[in-house]
């Protein structure tokens, strides 16, 4: 079993200062939202799935841009509700390919987005952007 560590210490009020195995951050008020790296999580994980299937299957990816958004509800705690991903690849990419990977990702691989999709309703779709 793999373990985490993360430890944060407060910087100024309602900020903290985040150390982590991968670096350092600053997580609160008056830095990055702890909601929207949730966003910006689901993006990570997806997008390093849905890029290395990609090479798999031998797509010439020049870039995959992914817009992640989410709706919370207004009742506390204040959940994301709906989750929406769009992913869009760009370069010799065939629809089908990115299609396989964005589904791999969402419904098998991506650690994150399994443990959200019991509470929110996450929906996908993809874009290919052909470029030579």
């Amino acid at each position: 079993m793999e373990e985490k560590e993360v430890i944060l210490t407060l910087s100024e009020e309602g900020t903290y200062r985040t150390l982590m195995p991968s670096g350092e951050i600053l997580v609160g008020e008056k830095a990055l939202k702890p909601m929207e790296l949730l966003l910006a999580a689901i993006g990570g994980c997806s997008g390093v799935d849905v890029y290395h299937i990609l090479k798999k299957k031998r797509q010439e990816v020049k870039d995959i841009q992914i817009r992640v958004q989410g709706k919370r509800r207004d009742t506390y705690p204040r959940i994301y509700e709906e989750i929406e991903i769009k992913y869009i690849a760009i370069g010799k990419v065939e629809e089908k390919a990115l299609e396989q990977a964005v589904k791999l990702s969402v419904e098998k691989y991506c650690s994150v987005l399994a443990m959200v999709k019991n509470s929110a309703n996450v929906k996908f779709s993809w874009e290919v952007k052909w470029e030579e």
